[in-house]
């Protein structure tokens, strides 16, 4: 730069540009990380859901009351008020099929949970031998 003349030079214009696509790049980054970090809190919920159907199904196959067919329920979560992102729960759809086996007391059952987010629709389907076992 000559004396006198004000402006910015070729290389601080570049420098300030490679400063600026570096935070862009880290902004990406810790975004991509909040997306996985709500995601997984989804799936743990879905997992947890479909532990409690599966315990609730086995205490109906004990009882005898457990009868075949599909049951459709929605069903609310509310995450840890500790979570760092804005989600402060989810909704999930619980699809239960229960179908009954050739040995006695015994039934073959699947819980797919459905939820949305990032206006994706995802599952994940459980499958599960419940009632009566050898011993």
């Amino acid at each position: 730069m000559r004396d006198g003349e004000k402006g910015f030079l070729l290389l601080e214009t570049l420098v300030l540009a490679a400063v600026l696509v570096l935070m862009a790049g880290a902004l990406l980054v810790y975004r991509q990380g909040l997306r996985m970090e709500a995601q997984t809190r989804f799936e743990a919920a879905a997992t947890f859901l479909a532990e409690s159907e599966f315990a609730q199904l086995e205490y109906q196959a004990a009882a005898g009351t457990l009868a075949e067919g599909a049951a459709l329920r929605q069903v609310h979560v509310d995450f840890s008020p500790e979570a760092s992102d804005f989600l402060g729960g989810g909704d999930f759809l619980l699809r239960t099929d229960i179908q009954r086996m050739e040995q006695a007391g015994a039934y073959r059952a699947a819980v797919t949970v459905a939820w949305q987010y990032g206006g994706r629709q995802q599952q994940q389907i459980y499958q599960r031998r419940v009632g009566a076992y050898e011993k």
